[in-house]
């Protein structure tokens, strides 16, 4: 049986990640974790990091958006990836960050 898209990205991006250094974690969501947590956490550099994975063509939900802005406004780095490319963006904060919401506080 073939694996879906997001399994590939997921596994590319990770591998990219630690192969490049600091500690990375892909999220596998569950009836005992919280809703929204982004695909892969990492720290990198002293920052904490949030990449949610998309398929191109697919839109974070509204509760992995709150996450992603969280993670934002308490100073982590965060965003969305669609390619290995872009994770590695989101890392560096290349791919600006545009929240999804005004600061919530």
């Amino acid at each position: 049986m073939p694996r879906k898209p997001e399994t590939v990205l997921s596994e590319k991006v990770l591998s990219r990640l630690r192969a490049e250094g600091g500690r990375w974690i892909k999220v596998h969501g569950g009836p005992f974790q919280e809703a929204g947590v982004s695909d892969i956490l990492g720290c990198w550099g002293g920052r904490f990091i949030a990449i949610e994975l998309k398929i191109p063509g697919e839109e974070p939900t509204k509760l992995q958006r709150e996450y992603l802005d969280d993670v934002h406004y308490s100073g982590g780095i965060a965003g969305v990836a669609t390619t290995v490319q872009e994770a590695l963006d989101v890392r560096d904060g290349v791919k600006a960050f545009v929240p999804f919401k005004r600061n919530r506080g």
